[in-house]
């Protein structure tokens, strides 16, 4: 028996986004996916740890990424370093395990609309706005437009139906009971041994004992780290900058 392999450690820091964006430190579905099939494609390649600092992002990218870890074959441990908050929780929960140091940020669980009122602003500079619309959901949104209680109302069961998706699918991934999902669906953030204890987390610890877990997982005894490229985009304004300046 050949008890030698590799494992892959494939980063998840900053922003979590479908598409890149102009500025800050970003990770994409795209580029996490992107990882993740192609280790799925080695031989060599025994387990993935997803080294997790992220404050979150976008559902559709969170749920995506998750989804494909979902579907993974070789075994994967998140590795919660500063953080996993939101979207980024989501995606560590679909992990086989989860590793957190006890002070690491865990949870917020929830979701959130934020619409700046600029209108009144405007008025002040003399700007007036005239909108013609062809439905009276069209422009929803607008930030120089105060929205009715009808347009409220249909935005708060938009997100509420995803945060119910979101709390769903860390049920099932985590085995959770009714108590602690009322508990959850309050958005707290927890530490992580106290994370732990919710069930959010399964170990505390850093990378060596995630290292640990990965070859307990995957039965081997003799590892070799394959760091995937850490994803620091900044942007492509940001890369024009850099390039200028060199």
């Amino acid at each position: 028996m050949n008890d030698k392999g590799s494992i892959a450690i494939i980063p998840i820091k900053g922003t979590i986004t479908s598409e890149e964006l102009y500025f800050g430190l970003i990770s994409t579905s795209q580029d996490i996916i992107g990882a993740i099939e192609n280790v799925e494609k080695k031989r060599k390649i025994k387990a993935v740890i997803f080294e997790i600092n992220s404050p979150g992002g976008t559902p559709f990218a969170s749920k995506e990424v998750a989804t494909c870890i979902e579907g993974m074959k070789k075994p994967a441990i998140a590795w919660i370093r500063e953080y996993a908050t939101s979207g980024a929780y989501w995606i560590a929960s679909a992990c086989d395990e989860i590793v957190a140091d006890e002070l690491s940020t865990v949870g917020s669980i929830g979701v959130m609309s934020i619409r700046p009122d600029i209108g009144e602003l405007l008025k002040k500079f003399g700007i007036d706005i005239e909108t013609l619309k062809t439905g009276i959901y069209k422009g929803l949104g607008l930030p120089y437009e105060k929205p009715t209680e009808e347009e409220r109302a249909l935005l708060r069961k938009e997100l509420d139906e995803i945060k119910d998706n979101f709390l769903n699918a860390i049920a099932r991934y985590r085995k959770l009971g009714e108590e602690t999902l009322k508990e959850l669906a309050m958005g707290k953030v927890y530490l992580g041994r106290e994370a732990q204890e919710l069930g959010l987390v399964d170990h505390l610890g850093g990378k060596e004992l995630a290292i640990t877990r990965a070859k307990e997982r995957s039965g081997i005894k003799r590892e070799k780290i394959v760091l995937y490229g850490e994803r620091k985009r900044r942007g492509f304004l940001r890369r024009v900058i850099e390039e200028i300046l060199r």
